[in-house]
């Protein structure tokens, strides 16, 4: 028995056809696109896992360190955390690196150049996590160095950049003592009256009360 074609039989016949011919004519592009995106891949896996060793060797490298830390031999940390950061400054391990090679600075007295090395770190991508860390400590920096207004602006940035309630609860009292002691009653005030009256500063509540107490009898100095 012969098969009746119909129209619509005919029309997707064509269709197909026309699919064949195009595939055939732009065989060689499809090719070179297919070898593109299997580069890329291969490019992308390839780079994952360079970061990968490298983050792993940072991390060693720095365990290395902390041990040297450990055991007394300062000289000797700091050189391997030189050579951690030098190297891996784009990882995690790095930045932590040159956090304690600033603890390091300090400890020599070499406030200064903790603080520079703090303000190399703090706008890297692997740090982003850090930043409450990175700033209290150049607050610290600064403290150390007798410059308090500069300390005191230092720990309001870390508790702006702190993610959690209590520790920026925390960085503001850092602020708010530092900003008392260098005399500038009017921030300080301010400071403590917000943490007295925020419900989620709970862990300062105590202390805010009492600084504004000792506040209260002294004229606002600026």
């Amino acid at each position: 028995m012969t098969s009746i074609r119909t129209p619509d039989d005919s029309e997707a016949g064509n269709r197909a056809q026309t699919f064949i011919d195009w595939t055939r004519l732009n065989s060689k592009a499809l090719t070179v696109g297919a070898m593109i995106v299997v580069v890329a891949a291969a490019g992308y896996w390839f780079y994952q896992r360079s970061r990968q060793i490298q983050q792993a060797n940072a991390e060693k490298a720095l365990l290395t360190a902390k041990q040297s830390m450990s055991a007394g031999n300062l000289a000797l940390a700091q050189s391997d955390l030189q050579k951690v950061y030098s190297r891996w400054g784009s990882t995690p391990a790095g930045v932590e690196a040159a956090m304690l090679l600033a603890q390091v600075d300090y400890d020599t007295g070499k406030f200064q150049d903790g603080i520079s090395l703090l303000k190399q770190i703090e706008g890297a991508s692997a740090a982003s996590s850090l930043q409450p860390t990175i700033k209290s400590l150049e607050g610290d920096g600064y403290a150390q160095m007798g410059k308090l207004a500069d300390a005191a602006k230092a720990y309001e940035s870390a508790a702006a950049a702190a993610p959690y309630d209590t520790e920026k609860s925390f960085q503001k009292a850092k602020a708010g003592r530092t900003y008392q002691a260098a005399g500038d009653t009017t921030k300080a005030r301010q400071i403590w009256s917000e943490l007295a009256n925020d419900p989620k500063a709970e862990a300062m509540v105590s202390e805010a009360r009492i600084r504004l107490g000792e506040l209260t009898a002294q004229p606002a100095k600026r």
